[in-house]
């Protein structure tokens, strides 16, 4: 399922239809695993009460995860860091409040606790009141009264680390005098247009030449994010635009580089043969 929801993440696709391939992944390999443990069964409660808190709830996180970051994402503000940084500082605060409002049971499962894992997690013990409003994918015969809960948290600290990596590239002026000056002679900054940079990450990405070829767009926007400390958060909106480009090329930046390595070139030589003319005209 993994590997299928990175296909769709490396995707051209909209963020409509990601959001639809997204959801329809999950929904296709939730079934599969319904139907594996509908024809197995559970040996005892222990091993039910162990799917429901540790392996299901991980499969209805990625639901969760991509059906509420893909509209964040959507969303995101087109404008300047301030901008961007006050959304993301918002959307971190709702995510903040949904722990403080469930606070017991989050606190049960950073906990890892286990006193209460019988009426939470074992379907006898499901009671409709559990749930003021279920999912659509939700299956009835799989319902217990906390395995959600469980997947709502994951996919929330899942979103919660993409959004603080997010502000950590806005971010860039660490309050420590001491560790300003060790990073000083280490940080690397671009000063050209975004654009031009996820020119290369997708030059990179379709010309297969980083990890043998197996390196995701995710993943060298990343590492280009990670090396320029940058935030390239709308790297796929702005891939689209590229694509939409009328009077202008494609890659226009990809252009602008090798015309100025040719045109380097090209003066080398010629300073070459110059310097090689003269020396001939010297020895005469």
């Amino acid at each position: 399922m993994e590997i299928a929801l990175g296909v769709i993440d490396d995707s051209t696709d909209t963020y409509d239809q990601k959001l639809v391939n997204y959801l329809n992944c999950v929904r296709h390999y939730l079934a599969l695993l319904e139907q594996s443990i509908s024809d197995l069964g559970f040996q005892d409660d222990e091993q039910e009460i162990y799917f429901h808190k540790y392996i299901y709830p991980r499969f209805n996180a990625c639901y969760f995860y991509h059906a509420e970051l893909t509209p964040i994402l959507k969303a995101l503000p087109i404008g300047t860091d301030v901008m961007i940084r006050d959304y993301y500082i918002q959307e971190l605060g709702y995510l903040h409040r949904g722990f403080n409002l469930n606070r017991y049971l989050y606190e049960y499962f950073l906990a890892d606790d286990d006193v209460k894992d019988e009426p939470f997690f074992l379907h006898r013990n499901y009671s409709a009141a559990a749930h003021a409003m279920l999912p659509a994918f939700a299956n009835p015969a799989f319902l217990t009264n906390q395995s959600l809960s469980f997947a709502r948290f994951i996919a929330h600290e899942r979103m919660q680390q993409f959004i603080i990596r997010r502000l950590r590239l806005l971010y860039q002026n660490p309050n420590d005098v001491f560790l300003a000056g060790l990073l000083k002679g280490k940080r690397r900054s671009w000063d050209g247009d975004k654009v031009e940079l996820i020119e290369i990450a997708y030059g990179i990405y379709y010309t297969r030449r980083m990890n043998g070829g197996d390196a995701d767009v995710s993943d060298i926007i990343e590492w280009l994010e990670d090396s320029l400390q940058i935030d390239l958060s709308q790297a796929y909106r702005i891939f689209l635009d590229i694509r939409r480009r009328k009077t202008v090329s494609f890659t226009k930046y990809l252009d602008e580089m090798r015309d100025a390595i040719v045109k380097h070139i090209e003066e080398s030589n010629r300073f070459k043969d110059n310097r090689k003319r003269i020396k001939k005209n010297e020895a005469f």
